[in-house]
């Protein structure tokens, strides 16, 4: 381990965790410790986040207390992940017509509460509470996944995202952590040629960022020579990761692609570096793989139902994420429901799937849904799934918006329903000029 791993380790992580109350690094611990447990003590550990977790939202949870009630149960009563059998499956559409307040704890300090929206790639944005020991939680769980790949704290990385870093704090942290971090709007030539020199000029041991920009990206490698580094992995997340996009990703960057799967209130989930499966982060939470009928799925596909041991602001327990996974004999082997897909612009830009859900986040009161449609003859037409509280202003401004960004006059529908499509997601980009 070199200086640099042992300072960001022992030095770095330690006074970024004082800096923004976070604990990352107690939770690493943990985490590193987790992975050796047997299964007796991951079960012991699990009943424990269950004592703490079932009394907090039968008392103070409005939506669980009337459950509770109303079915005649008592927490001492759910002890076992098989106990939470008992408890409601939820998801955003449940959320969303009950009110998050309902599903949220009553007195839970304000300031410590963090708001939080979804990436919205299922075309449906969502906002939900969380806390700064979730995040430390989680956060853990994903630099131990880098670990099992071979990375260690201070090693240089990048992260491709697709909005600009916010506040000083974060942008401290990115330097003390040796990250790289760079981000997109659309992704242009010229953009794609600038991240490229980055990658080469900065050498990160991982580039980390969603499958469709890093296709582009190799794309645009394949067809320039421009790419002289190659890192040691390339981690996705966010959304599908297509066979033929891994295929293309490796061959331009000369390294293996690890991928993982995550939203609001799932442990963090991924590839195993021997690539023989995806395993979930069980410190975190757990995960049910369901029928229609809510029974487990232990071989074929089945809905991602998952329990967030960490957030007390928001306890996300049975909740259905409306994402679709293979399993071989329990194990999740395949990431089936998040499709990607991306809009090539007259004005040379991709516009992909995570550009609508950065822009759409904020607007999960007003807009429901929303779906970009690339038809064969040219036309660009954005449908929106809207609220009454949608004005004939918003209309326009975005109208303009998306118009500007694509270099061309789009079409907006509003629709009062946006079908869900064969593999269970709303499709968020729909491109019919291929």
């Amino acid at each position: 381990m070199s200086l640099r791993n042992l300072l960001n380790e022992n030095v770095i992580l330690p006074a970024g965790d004082l800096l923004t109350g976070q604990r990352v690094r107690y939770h690493l611990h943990k985490v590193r410790q987790a992975a050796r447990w047997p299964q007796a003590e991951l079960l012991q550990f699990q009943s424990e986040r269950l004592a703490m977790l079932m009394p907090l939202v039968a008392k103070k949870v409005p939506y669980y207390r009337e459950w509770f009630m109303a079915n005649h149960l008592v927490p001492s009563q759910i002890t076992t992940v098989e106990d939470l059998r008992q408890l409601p499956i939820v998801d955003k559409a449940t959320m969303r017509r009950e009110g998050i307040d309902r599903f949220a704890v009553e007195g839970f300090p304000a300031h410590k509460r963090i708001t939080y929206h979804s990436s919205g790639s299922t075309g449906t944005p969502f906002a939900y509470y969380s806390t700064a020991e979730a995040y430390s939680a989680n956060m853990a769980c994903k630099i131990y996944t880098w670990e099992e790949a071979g990375y260690r704290l201070g090693d240089p990385y990048m992260k491709i995202a697709n909005s600009p870093r916010h506040g000083r704090l974060k942008r401290w942290q990115d330097q003390a952590n040796n990250c790289v971090y760079e981000y997109f709007n659309a992704l242009d030539d010229s953009r794609m040629d600038q991240l490229l020199l980055a990658i080469n000029k900065q050498r990160p041991t991982i580039v980390r960022s969603y499958p469709s920009p890093l296709y582009l990206l190799a794309c645009r490698a394949k067809q320039t020579g421009m790419l002289t580094h190659r890192p040691q992995h390339i981690m996705t997340t966010g959304a599908t990761l297509s066979d033929s996009y891994r295929s293309v990703i490796e061959e331009v960057f000369a390294c293996d692609v690890i991928d993982s799967y995550s939203c609001e209130g799932t442990p963090n989930t991924h590839e195993t570096p021997q690539h023989d499966g995806y395993h979930v982060d069980n410190y975190y939470g757990v995960i049910e793989v369901l029928d229609d009928d809510g029974q487990p799925v232990r071989d074929g596909i089945g809905r991602v139902v998952a329990t967030d041991w960490w957030n007390t602001a928001m306890p996300f327990l049975r909740y259905d994420t409306q994402d679709l996974v293979e399993v071989q004999q329990g194990q999740i082997v395949r990431i089936v429901g998040r499709d990607a897909d991306c809009i090539l612009s007259t004005n040379g830009k991709h516009i992909t799937t995570n550009n609508l859900d950065k822009y759409f986040a904020y607007y999960s009161t007003l807009i429901l849904a929303y779906q970009m449609v690339h038809h064969s003859n040219g036309q660009i037409v954005l449908r929106l799934e809207v609220t009454d509280a949608f004005t004939p202003q918003m209309h326009v401004e975005i109208r303009s918006y998306w118009s500007q960004l694509v270099g061309q006059p789009i079409e907006i529908e509003l629709h009062d329903h946006l079908p869900l499509m064969h593999n269970n997601k709303y499709l968020t980009i729909i491109n019919e000029t291929d």
